[in-house]
């Protein structure tokens, strides 16, 4: 109503990323400190980090258990639990992830790499589904459709639309980057 300050976090490092929010309000977002965070919406406060092994430049993602999945400039995708930071899995790639991950209603994570690769991966296990790869990095962050077809853009001036077995979001508050099909980044009250 005011536009006065709520509260304030502060990083070790500059934030590039948008956050994610879950259902019970908690704000997961990750930093250039080589960390991912989660805050408590209310007060702002540490509900739990997860250091990585390198800045943190990917929009996190939330799977329909709770998982977050979110990329990083150490070349890794990475699956945590949403209530504890625990590390579940985490995916090597040939090189940094800035894209943020989608999360299809079968529980594939899609999500692309500096390394010229789009890649579809098992959101429980974090195993290679299959790899599309383009001639340039992909840094675009991709969004499904309904009919499960899967769109991203490269550094190669493409566009592409990948057809796969999702066919729609994950059932949780935030499956991809801005929240939804119509990006309006507000998960609905409970």
């Amino acid at each position: 109503k005011t536009g006065a300050k709520k509260w304030e976090f502060e990083t070790e490092g500059w934030v590039w990323p948008s956050p994610a929010i879950g259902t019970d309000g908690t704000v997961y977002i990750g930093s250039n400190d080589s960390k991912v965070y989660a805050l408590y919406g209310n007060n702002g406060t540490v509900r739990w980090k997860f250091s990585t092994e390198g800045p943190v430049q990917s929009s996190p993602t939330i799977g329909a258990d709770g998982t977050i999945y979110i990329g990083s400039r150490d070349n890794k995708i990475y699956a945590l639990d949403g209530k504890n930071g625990a590390k579940r899995w985490e995916f090597k790639t040939g090189n940094f992830v800035w894209a943020s991950p989608a999360v299809g209603i079968d529980g594939t994570v899609y999500v692309g790499s500096w390394d010229k690769k789009f890649y579809a991966l098992n959101g429980n296990t974090g195993d290679e589904i299959w790899v599309f790869e383009t001639d340039g990095e992909v840094s675009s962050s991709p969004v499904i459709w309904s009919d499960g077809t899967v769109y991203f853009g490269s550094t190669d001036n493409n566009i592409y639309a990948i057809s796969t077995t999702s066919k729609n979001l994950a059932n949780s508050s935030w499956p991809m980057r801005g929240q939804n099909f119509r990006h309006t980044g507000q998960v609905p009250e409970k």
